[in-house]
């Protein structure tokens, strides 16, 4: 099976993701083509392709245009093959937050028109070293307020490897069985 996996990313986490999980569909046997959906490529030709992962993080509560712009351009061939979205935010790592890391998909889906066969939540990352002093402050006193665990001046990382290699493992299975 040949599967594309494209992606937009604001500070890397979504690159990164998408780059493991490449890898990973390469050891469980498939082809896989790895498209930055920022970077324009003429050599991609969607048709091409058995199956999706789309990709994207969530910034201001919307994920990148870039991926809309994707998926709305590709809309009927996604419709046609099986594909699996992948939402990267903040709120997928807290609990109290799951309602808005679901909601980031039921928009997503509202605005592209396209209805994924599956869909998941994926915690992302703190990048703090790459903020500006206003995006710090909303780091500290928004997101992180009353999380003494978390410290906002230090990068950490929320993506649960090991749940998301299962989710992805467990879509591909389900593409081999039909």
């Amino acid at each position: 099976m040949k599967l594309l996996i494209a992606y937009a990313t604001t500070e890397g986490q979504t690159r990164k993701i998408s780059q493991t999980l490449a890898d990973q569909v390469v050891e469980l046997g498939h082809q896989v083509e790895l498209l930055d959906t920022a970077r324009k490529r003429r050599d991609v030709h969607i048709d091409d392709f058995d199956a999706f992962i789309v990709a994207a993080s969530v910034h201001q509560d919307r994920h990148q245009n870039e991926i809309e712009v994707f998926v709305a351009a590709s809309l009927d061939v996604l419709k046609a093959r099986p594909g699996l979205f992948i939402s990267v935010s903040l709120a997928a790592a807290f609990s109290e937050k799951a309602t808005d890391a679901t909601a980031y998909i039921s928009d997503f889906i509202s605005r592209t028109g396209w209805t994924p066969d599956h869909s998941l939540t994926v915690a992302g990352a703190v990048k703090s070293e790459e903020y500006d002093y206003f995006q710090q402050q909303i780091l500290e006193h928004i997101i992180l307020k009353d999380r003494d665990e978390l410290r906002p001046d230090e990068p950490q990382e929320f993506t649960d490897w090991t749940g998301l290699a299962n989710s992805v493992k467990k879509f591909l299975a389900q593409l081999d069985s039909k």
